[in-house]
């Protein structure tokens, strides 16, 4: 459509829509005085702003959009100002690409379109830069151009521009596109702006779930130490009842043999003199009594009665000494701390397993080497601290027979470097008493440490030993005692456990 204008000059810049402005009507439409440029066109062209509706286009459509238009023409740039401000838009014009890059800066546009021939710097060196920076490589980028070469195109595209548009073009064309891309980016946005979101929300969830699963772990960690307490709090118990019943009902028939066999040494001794005073007065009795002398070896009898006595003593006075140990061992703990002698807790202990520290025929005694200081005694839980030597000990004899073992020790070898435990205790000043068990057997591996106190785990190279007895020491000197265990072990050279414990007040019934 061609309008004819009084100054006889006439120009088409959108294809079949609207009508280019002579060149002094064109300075009225720059400034945006849309009642004037209506007055001065005809009819015709004036049904074409008013009544022909463009797509997109609508005149009470609220700028909530900014478009940046960069065109070094000064009549194109100047219709896309007033065509973008007439669809609704807020717009921002700049001549080159150099001013457009000053621009974004300050101002970020949601779209920019950009023409590509410009003096300077031109469209693909402005939509390179605005790619690499991290402000603005998100807003869509539209070419502007008179090419239609496919190249051009892709060059474009590659670049990172959303979309290519060829002069001459429809404005519906135009607004459509504009309206596409800022919807999409605006989509995108929203998805960013949800997915930022939900990244947050899975964050915390994360957060929520490894702290839940934090919680679930001790607890399950509390668990396994309650349930281990439990089982060995019973088999305690009952071996403890059992132990307790057991020296009870040694103890009656011991406690006659000792009393008796005192008894019968004095009677034996008395009668053993006074047959050595009938030799004497009568040194010949008779060939009968010389007779039946010489039959019974009555001298050797006189000799040998009173070490069989002394025999029975000693066993009977053992039996005596295991009975007292086994009761003072084996005796229920109260619910509060009672006073308690360490020293005579760990020779009790000793008492016990005397069968597993004698000499067998595999290895000569085992030497202990006790260190005792002179101890206060110390209020604390009895039974469950005997428990803990028992472990302590019975891991060390355990170590020194692995190591007699894995070194193929003979027994001429074993006497000349003997196996030895060596127990110290003293006091540590103003805190309670320290407790040291050294044996010179095998060790423990250095990567093998951390798992020492774990409660089903296997620090022994032949699996003869279990770590339960361990893991129920450390429960009851670190939890029940407040105290501390700490081992030291050399692989080869042996190991040693420290105990230290607080001498607290004795707790009230």
């Amino acid at each position: 459509m061609k309008i004819h204008l009084d100054s006889q000059k006439y120009y088409r810049f959108f294809e079949n829509d609207w009508v280019q402005l002579n060149l002094d009507l064109y300075s009225l439409f720059i400034i945006g005085n849309t009642h004037k440029i209506l007055h001065l066109i005809k009819s015709k062209t004036a049904l074409v702003l008013t009544n022909k509706k463009i797509k997109g286009v609508s005149m009470n459509q609220k700028k909530e959009h900014t478009i940046m238009v960069v065109d070094n023409e000064y009549r194109n740039a100047n219709l896309m100002l007033n065509l973008l401000k007439f669809s609704g838009f807020n717009v921002i014009v700049v001549e080159d690409g150099e001013t457009a890059i000053e621009t974004v800066k300050n101002v970020l546009p949601d779209l920019i379109l950009l023409d590509i021939i410009m003096p300077g710097i031109d469209g693909f060196e402005v939509c390179s830069y605005l790619q690499t920076s991290e402000r603005t490589k998100n807003i869509p980028i539209i070419f502007m151009t008179s090419l239609s070469e496919s190249d051009e195109k892709i060059k474009g595209l590659n670049l990172g521009a959303v979309d290519y548009i060829v002069k001459p073009f429809k404005a519906e064309e135009l607004l459509s596109r504009i309206n596409i891309h800022i919807r999409l980016q605006k989509e995108i946005k929203e998805r960013t702006k949800a997915e930022i979101e939900l990244q947050k929300s899975a964050s915390v969830l994360e957060d929520k779930v490894q702290s839940r699963t934090a919680e679930l772990s001790q607890y399950l960690e509390e668990l396994k130490e309650a349930q281990l307490q439990l089982i060995q709090s019973e088999k305690m118990s009952n071996i403890g009842a059992l132990v307790a019943g057991i020296a009870h009902e040694l103890n009656n028939p011991v406690s006659i043999v000792v009393g008796n066999v005192n008894l019968a040494e004095t009677y034996l001794t008395a009668i053993i003199n006074h047959i050595k005073l009938y030799q004497k007065q009568f040194p010949e009795p008779g060939l009968i009594i010389e007779k039946d002398a010489e039959d019974m070896d009555i001298d050797f009898l006189i000799e040998e009665l009173p070490k069989i006595l002394f025999s029975i003593k000693t066993a009977s006075t053992r039996i005596s000494e295991i009975s007292v140990s086994l009761r003072s061992f084996a005796r229920a703990d109260s619910t509060s701390k009672v006073a308690f002698d360490i020293n005579e807790g760990i020779d009790n202990t000793l008492t016990i397993l005397q069968h597993r520290l004698k000499a067998n025929h595999q290895r000569p005694a085992i030497e202990i080497i006790k260190n005792y200081g002179n101890l206060p005694q110390i209020n604390c839980y009895p039974n469950t601290l005997n428990q803990v030597f028992m472990n302590l000990l019975v891991n060390a004899i355990d170590s020194l027979e692995e190591y007699n073992y894995k070194k193929f020790k003979t027994y001429q070898e074993i006497l000349q470097n003997p196996n030895r435990i060596t127990i110290t205790t003293s006091i540590i000043e103003s805190y309670g008493v320290e407790i040291r068990i050294v044996n010179n057997g095998l060790g423990i591996l250095e990567n093998l440490k951390d798992q020492l106190y774990e409660t089903f785990e296997n620090t022994n190279t032949y699996n003869k030993i279990s770590n339960l007895g361990l893991s129920m020491s450390y429960l009851i000197i670190v939890n029940k005692h407040g105290g501390e265990l700490e081992c030291n072990s050399l692989s080869e050279k042996g190991t040693e456990f420290v105990i230290k414990l607080p001498n607290q007040k004795r707790e009230k019934s």
